[in-house]
Formats: structure tokens, C-alpha cells, sequence
């Protein structure tokens, strides 16, 4: 009879403690902090120096979220059959020299693109989509609270980041600091690398069984699922709906009369609302079934969509602008549980690599489907009214996906076990 893998022997508590601080590290150094946000930093002397629209240089976003989404579901397999520490080691590096060699630009708007798409690909592991991959090996009952510290790392990262880049630009212009930020992305991630620890490094690929072996639903199974195609939806509609306000918050605060100061503090809400909702999150999923408190938080960012649309109270958008971080927040840790609490970890790097692309999917059709509709109309309105509705459906569609998968909880004996 094949143990579940939470009944394996006890292990070290500094083994527990050493993967969520290598997930968080490796968050913190990884393309989410590192490049999206920070580039909002390099606009401006990008647009100096080569003559470009703000709109061209921003391009690099919606690119590497292109080359991420669509790469996601390889990684995952890749994770899979090598462990996941190789592929997010090997992914670093290239990332990090990718980043670095932002710093070669000629003003080729092609060459442009065409780097953020590989930013992107090989940033795919260094993403939640990798270092959240380990954390289910090690955690079940806890697996919520354990998701929600790993991505304070992340949260941090927003913040010291972008941060550093300014300094970076103007200390030393913008060239040196695509180096900066690509040579301590490869250190910090790989010091990342040698936090963690698998349980399953590559069980697939290495033709384990018995108790050494991961359980779960097997793939071609899971490809048949409804739930898979379901959560996958879920998250293409919340991520577009949430992911999209960002690039336009200051210009929405500014229509309504707010200076930068004021607008730049929306941002800054946004952000606590991600941290707290990603803390929040990972408390109550390993309390209240997962899709009930998925539900809540798209229920409680479609308010905050429908309040940014139609209030001009400043506390009343900054209201708005929090319920909407909250929301992104709980997205991050969400994926990872459900795929767990569904599919378990026979093929779970595979199935998370799907799931993810639907938020990486989500993430380049919504900034750019808002942003076009401004340019042919000149307004917000519609879309502020689409995107609340857009939040429902998703809260729908994750509530149909019902009961946890059988036995993938621990049994009492097993929860002794392991954390």
C-alpha cells in the first residue's frame, strides 16, 4: 500500500524554516519585484534617451508576462521531472543575464520586445510558479500560513526593489543598473536555492514508487479534469480584472483632480492590501475550504472596482484601491492551494505551470484591453463597470469546483508527522 507523503519520518523544524525563507528570498531577487516592478523606473530615461512614447517603453511589461505565460505549463513539467531547485537554479542565471542585458539596448524597439520575452521565460521559475512549487512537499495543514510568509518575500521585493533601481538610475544611470539588478538576482536566488529542500526532486523523471513517490491524480487524468480548466479560467478573469487597474491607478487619481503625491499614494494602498491579503489568505485556507475565501476576496474586489468607478471621495478610492490589493493578494497564495488540494503532488509542478498561465494570461489582457479602450474613448467608465462583473464570474466559477479531492488531508497518525 503506497504512505502518503506526510507520513515520511519527522524532519528537522530548521528544514521547515529554511524552505519558507528560501521561497521568500528567492521571491524577493525574482522577476516579479526585480523586473515588473521596478519598471516604471526606466521609463523615463528610456523615453529620454531613445525618443520613445511612455507607452512604447512600458512595452517591456506586457512582453515578458507574454513570454511567462506561455512558458508556465513547460517550466511546470520541467519542475516535474528535474526538481524543482534545478530548473529555478538554471532559470536564475539566465534570468539574471537576461536582465543585465537589458542594459545593451540600441533603441530598437524590436530588440526591445524580444529581450522582455525572454526576461519573461526565464523568469517563469523564479516566480511564485517555482518557489511556491516546494512549499506542498512540506506543509498540509499549514500549507496556507507557510504560502502566506513565503510571499511576504515577494511584498518586500515591491517595496526595496524599486527602490533600489532609483538609486541605481540615478546614481549611475539606467545601464549600470540592468547590471546591478541581474548580478544580485543571480546571488540572492541561488543563496535561495541552497535554502531549499524537496522531498521530490524529479520523482517523475526518476521512476520513484512507494512511499518515495508523490501522490496525487496523474496528469493525463487531471488534463481531463473540469476542475483544472475551471481554476485555470478562475484566475485568466481575476488577474485581468485586478492586474489591469495598475499602470492606470495615477492616471485614474489624477483625472479626478488629485495631485501625484495623492495618486502615488494609491499605489502605495494597493500594496498594503496585497501583504495583509496574502497573510489573511494563507490563514483562513487552511481553516475555511479554499473557494469559499476565494469567493469573498473577488466578491470584496469587485466592490473596490465599482467604488474606484463611481466615488470621488479620496478615503473612499483609497478604500477601493486596498480592497483591490487585498484581492491580488489572496491570487498568489490561492493557486498553489488549490492545485494542491485538488490534483495533490504527483503532477503537481505540471498542473500549477497550467493554473499559473491563466494569471500570466490574465496579466498582459488586462493592462493592454484597458489601456486601448482609454485611448479609442477617452474614459474608464465602461470598463470600470465590465471588470466588478468579471470578479463575480470568477467568484462563481472557483465556488463550482466543490469538495476538496478524498484523502488529501493527512490522516491523524501522518499529521504527527509532518507540519
Amino acid at each position: 500500500m503506497q504512505t502518503a507523503p506526510d507520513a515520511l519520518p519527522r524532519v528537522s523544524v530548521r528544514i521547515y524554516i529554511g524552505v519558507i525563507l528560501g521561497a521568500a528570498l528567492g521571491m524577493l531577487a525574482g522577476y516579479a519585484p526585480l523586473f515588473n516592478a521596478t519598471a516604471g523606473v526606466f521609463v523615463r530615461p528610456l523615453a529620454a534617451e531613445f525618443g520613445w512614447g511612455r507607452s512604447q517603453a512600458s512595452l517591456s511589461y506586457a512582453a515578458s508576462m507574454f513570454g511567462l505565460a506561455i512558458v508556465s505549463p513547460i517550466v511546470g513539467a520541467m519542475m516535474d521531472r528535474f526538481g524543482i531547485r534545478r530548473v529555478i537554479a538554471c532559470s536564475a542565471v539566465v534570468f539574471g543575464l537576461a536582465t543585465a542585458a537589458m542594459a545593451l539596448q540600441d533603441g530598437s524597439m524590436l530588440a526591445w520586445v524580444a529581450l522582455s520575452v525572454v526576461v519573461g521565460i526565464s523568469g517563469a521559475a523564479t516566480s511564485v510558479l517555482g518557489y511556491l512549487a516546494v512549499l506542498p512537499q512540506w506543509f498540509d495543514r499549514r500549507l496556507g500560513l507557510a504560502l502566506g510568509i513565503a510571499m511576504c518575500g515577494l511584498g518586500a521585493g515591491t517595496v526595496i526593489l524599486p527602490i533600489t533601481a532609483q538609486y541605481l538610475v540615478t546614481t549611475f544611470g539606467w545601464r549600470v543598473a540592468y547590471v546591478g539588478l541581474g548580478a544580485g538576482s543571480v546571488v540572492l536566488s541561488l543563496v535561495a536555492c541552497g535554502l531549499l529542500r524537496e522531498r521530490f526532486a524529479g520523482s517523475r523523471g526518476t521512476g520513484r514508487t512507494g512511499s518515495s513517490a508523490p501522490e496525487g491524480v496523474p496528469l493525463a487524468e487531471a488534463l481531463r479534469s473540469y476542475r483544472l480548466w475551471a481554476i485555470w479560467l478562475v484566475f485568466v478573469l481575476s488577474s485581468a480584472a485586478t492586474l489591469s487597474l495598475g499602470p492606470h491607478l495615477p492616471s485614474l487619481f489624477a483625472d479626478r483632480g488629485f495631485d501625484a503625491a495623492m495618486a502615488a499614494r494609491s499605489a502605495s494602498m494597493v500594496g498594503i492590501g496585497l501583504l495583509v491579503g496574502r497573510l489573511l489568505t494563507g490563514v483562513l485556507i487552511d481553516r475555511i475550504h479554499a473557494p469559499l475565501v476565494a469567493g469573498v476576496f473577488f466578491v470584496g474586489g469587485a466592490i473596490g472596482v465599482y467604488l474606484l468607478r463611481g466615488s470621488h471621495d479620496y478615503a473612499t478610492l483609497l478604500v477601493a484601491t486596498a480592497l483591490i490589493g487585498l484581492t491580488i493578494g489572496a491570487e498568489g497564495d490561492l493557486i498553489s492551494y488549490l492545485v494542491r488540494s485538488y490534483f495533490g503532488l504527483a503532477s503537481f509542478g505540471s498542473l500549477f505551470g497550467i493554473a499559473f498561465s491563466g494569471y500570466g494570461l490574465g496579466a498582459v489582457i488586462g493592462p493592454i484591453g484597458l489601456g486601448a479602450w482609454f485611448d479609442r474613448h477617452g474614459s474608464y467608465d465602461v470598463p470600470l463597470l465590465v471588470l466588478p462583473c468579471t470578479l463575480l464570474v470568477a467568484a462563481g466559477l472557483v465556488l463550482s469546483v466543490g469538495r476538496y479531492r478524498t484523502g488529501h488531508r493527512r490522516a491523524p497518525v501522518a499529521a504527527a508527522a509532518s507540519a
